[in-house]
């Protein structure tokens, strides 16, 4: 090496070989892999740089460990040879290797100082229109920009391929703490959770499934249906048949920022109908390079697909900006918001995070129990002074949020529900204070409580002012509604969440709510046989069971632990998400309405089929998740359509058995769905785990 190198003028040293230590000053000359020698580890003191074509991938110098990365390759083709050249941009080019004139005349076309080592070049005469560049004529490559889109693309790409929770957490890390702009490391934080919009403030839906991305993708000149077809058949990935579709395609991809692709998904999620939304997102498809194209996709659907949980994202967040990992937990905890607490662990401010209006916090989660006596048993070692009880409503669990004249309302998943609950917004507009109340939003009338069923018509609509809070003759289509507040989260400007569920208590009684809003009766005991009393009345009541917590417990959001307990009068439901649906037969043989549906494995984050179910539904219902599996179908074969896991169903079901029928080594007996649940989404169904723990 060292004589090539004098033969091009540059005139090194004397070579020296490495006997496991070094003078200050020089350079080690080894392979790529000796990085990772006992000899070369054994110094402390070095900076590491390394050679190889992999450097023009942005993220090389994460993967490879080292302090620094240069771009060199014998491997490259035309194209490829172009665009290391766009991305080094030397100040000259010695050609040393095939057709080593004519590509330094080519070079010398784009104003590039570039000759052929071996000298012979032939001198050029600046003739206006003489001399052209040479163009690739491979159809389809096109040159991948250097910008701060790509670099995210790298990252991800480097995350899923490693199955190391330590490797993620350091690639990630290192990305999270080179971000140069506050907003950068928003931006970037908040998508690495597969989120195209902050969880902050309105948050809208993007809406985007695999049949407005097909009509985008074909809707760009040269596209091909068949192709698209094909492609997609066999990827069954929406993401990945995306970039081998523009792989293909004669397209200019351009610089993508971050803020610039934070802007497309807000347009995107303001645009006016889904024509409008498709064309859109064909204008930014076609200007996008393929591998950034595939990563797009990935956020519009939700989920990166790389094995990266929030997490995973505080880890590395707590990493990048050596910041407390509980502080990192409790900040994100109330900014609902990764991004936010990033920022803030860059600024060591983590403890100026808080909770505020208009920005939902997840929900505290009650553990459910199999009997009663266990509930007393948790009362009798914690030496609880009493039990407090409270029924289980079947409704929709909300977030009610008031300051002055604005008011909204979120899911437990963190969805704003305002659309579907128009009349709740206006009656809570009378609450004389500023307030984030947690409760349940339950259909109620005759002075009884009425069930889920009556409630999920209203999801996913709009609907006018409507007062659907009477119960006027003139008005038989109404479902009069009332919000029950449990909790009291934050009230006139300060934040309850440390304080105990009494002390909660105390304030939230205080509110002194009234007409549609009422908080939920509690019930103190102090013996088993209240206990058995209070679960009966309960049931008799029409509830689903009872809720038992401890008086003295904060509030933790998020988290199911044991400072509340629940307990079911029937054989617990499962939240499910629907991964296929199929024709049915007889007069049901053109609607989807038998549905294949799966639990969570909590380890893998893979979706395990746990069964199938045809029966709960009715028509209307059945109608409606046919349009939207249709749309949302992945792939087809014969009458099975295999679908985005978008929809969640209750599933009630007599027992779980051991099984080889399904993947997730369990099958239900008799299982039968009691509701569509349009208030959760994929992050609420059930565990694998959970569901092994129901096994009798």
């Amino acid at each position: 090496m060292a004589e090539a190198c004098r033969e091009a003028g540059a005139d090194l040293p004397e070579p020296k070989r490495f006997e496991g230590f070094a003078v200050e000053g020089h350079a080690i000359i080894a392979p790529p892999n000796a990085i990772r020698s006992k000899a070369l580890r054994g110094l402390r003191t070095k900076r590491t740089a390394m050679l190889t074509g992999w450097a023009m991938q942005p993220g090389a110098k994460y993967r490879y460990r080292v302090d620094e990365v240069f771009p060199m390759s014998d491997h490259a083709d035309h194209t490829g040879l172009l665009e290391c050249l766009q991305r080094v941009r030397p100040k000259h080019v010695l050609t040393v290797h095939g057709y080593m004139h004519e590509f330094a005349a080519e070079l010398r076309s784009r104003r590039i100082d570039a000759w052929c080592a071996m000298g012979g070049d032939q001198l050029e005469l600046s003739i206006a229109g003489s001399q052209r560049a040479v163009v690739s004529s491979h159809h389809g490559r096109q040159i991948r920009p250097i910008c701060a889109f790509a670099d995210f693309s790298d990252v991800c790409r480097l995350v899923g391929e490693t199955s190391s929770r330590l490797a993620k957490i350091d690639f990630l890390a290192n990305y999270l703490k080179d971000r140069e702009s506050d907003n950068d490391l928003r931006l970037a934080a908040g998508w690495l959770t597969g989120e195209a919009l902050p969880k902050s403030g309105g948050r809208r839906s993007l809406h985007v499934g695999s049949a407005a991305l097909r009509r985008a993708l074909l809707s760009i000149p040269g596209a091909r249906e068949e192709r698209y077809r094909e492609l997609s058949l066999s990827q069954n990935d929406s993401a990945r048949t995306a970039r081998l579709f523009l792989q293909e395609l004669t397209i200019k991809p351009e610089p993508l920022h971050l803020d610039g692709l934070a802007r497309f998904f807000t347009e995107l999620a303001g645009s006016n109908g889904s024509l409008d939304r498709i064309e859109r997102l064909a204008m930014r498809l076609k200007t996008l390079h393929p591998t950034e194209a595939e990563t797009l996709v990935k956020l519009l659907t939700g989920d990166l697909r790389i094995g990266l949980k929030e997490g995973l994202v505080e880890d590395a967040i707590t990493a990048a900006f050596k910041a407390d990992p509980a502080a990192v937990r409790h900040a994100h905890m109330l900014t609902g918001d990764i991004g936010e607490t990033a920022v803030f662990a860059r600024y060591k401010t983590l403890d100026e995070a808080e909770l505020r209006p208009f920005v939902p916090i997840k929900c505290m989660l009650a553990s459910p129990t199999a009997a009663a006596s266990e509930i007393w048993d948790w009362h009798a070692d914690n030496g609880l002074p009493l039990l407090w009880v409270e029924p289980k409503y079947d409704g929709i669990r909300l977030q009610l949020h008031k300051l002055g004249d604005r008011v909204a309302v979120f899911s437990r998943d963190l969805q704003p529900l305002d659309d579907a609950f128009p009349d709740l917004l206006a009656a809570a507009a009378a609450i004389p204070h500023d307030c984030v109340l947690d409760g349940e939003l339950i259909a109620y009338a005759s002075d009884r409580t009425l069930g889920f069923a009556e409630l999920q018509q209203r999801l996913g609509r709009n609907l006018d002012q409507s007062d659907l809070f009477l119960t006027d003759s003139n008005q038989p289509l109404s479902v009069p509604l009332r919000f029950v507040a449990f909790d009291l989260l934050w009230h006139d400007g300060q934040g309850l969440l440390e304080l105990s569920l009494e002390e909660r208590r105390v304030r939230l009684d205080a509110l002194e709510l009234s007409g549609a809003f009422e908080a939920i009766s509690v019930e103190k005991i102090s013996l088993p046989e209240e206990l058995d009393a209070a679960f009966k009345q309960s049931l008799a009541d029409g509830h689903e069971g009872l809720i038992a917590k401890d008086a003295g417990s904060a509030y933790h959001p998020g988290r199911r632990g044991r400072s509340w307990l629940k307990l079911k009068g029937v054989m617990p439901t499962l939240d499910c998400i629907v991964v296929a649906a199929e024709q049915g037969h007889g007069k049901r043989s053109d609607v989807l309405s038998d549905y294949t549906f799966a639990v969570r494995d909590e380890v893998s984050g893979d979706l395990r089929i746990i069964g199938k179910a045809y029966s709960g539904l009715t028509d209307d219902e059945i109608e409606d998740l046919t349009e939207h599996f249709r749309k949302s179908t992945i792939s087809k074969d014969k009458r099975r359509h295999v679908v985005e896991p978008d929809i969640v169903l209750e599933i009630a079901f007599d027992s779980i058995r051991a099984s080889e029928r399904h993947d997730s080594g369990l099958a239900m007996r008799f299982p039968r769905i009691k509701a569509i649940r349009r208030d959760k989404s994929l992050a609420d169904i059930d565990t694998l785990q959970y569901a092994k723990s129901l096994v009798k």
